[in-house]
């Protein structure tokens, strides 16, 4: 069982599953092909300055595990960080589970939903990806970045709270006991 369906509910119905924009994943591509690209100038440098067997050996081994420490930490855990981040709209809630050794999950129940907006720039809309933003009443709003196809999204939480039956009418208050003075049971 995933992610999603070890939150769901039951009777809860799945709306939207995304992660977030697939641009988070060009920084990690980009520093794993250029930092491969320098270890094989280095190595062609190894190659041609170094001339003991032994010494080239130990340099082409301490080029090689830079190399493989500069993709784990900038190259596979930002990857890692993105599958495992997820964004779920559901016809009860909205949830943002982050991943990383901090998490800050957010979890909106539409009730508590008074606004949902959307905002992006030039080039988050040439990207087809924005900043999602929902308002909770007095609390200050969630939002959550990098959403692929924000005004979608924004669509579903929209149409999700248009669904909701409207709050019952508020309980009149029942007048308060009348303060009597002297001894209780007293008249």
């Amino acid at each position: 069982m995933g992610f999603v369906g070890s939150v769901l509910a039951p009777g809860e119905t799945l709306i939207v599953h995304s992660h977030p924009h697939w641009r988070g994943l060009v920084r990690p591509a980009l520093v794993t092909v250029i930092g491969a690209g320098l270890a094989g100038i280095v190595a062609g440098f190894i190659e041609v300055q170094v001339v003991h067997a032994p010494d080239r050996a130990a340099t082409w081994a301490m080029v090689a595990g830079l190399y493989a420490l500069l993709v784990l930490r900038f190259g596979l855990w930002p990857a890692i960080r993105w599958v495992r981040t997820d964004l779920v709209v559901t016809d009860e809630r909205v949830l943002y589970r982050p991943a990383g050794s901090s998490r800050r999950c957010v979890d909106v129940p539409l009730r508590r939903v008074s606004a949902v907006r959307f905002r992006h720039t030039l080039a988050d809309r040439a990207l087809g990806t924005g900043c999602l933003i929902l308002e909770c009443g007095h609390l200050p709003p969630v939002e959550i970045d990098h959403v692929p196809d924000v005004a979608g999204v924004h669509a579903a939480v929209y149409d999700e709270l248009l669904r909701l039956p409207p709050p019952p009418p508020p309980v009149p208050l029942a007048p308060a006991p009348r303060f009597r003075w002297g001894l209780p049971g007293w008249r």
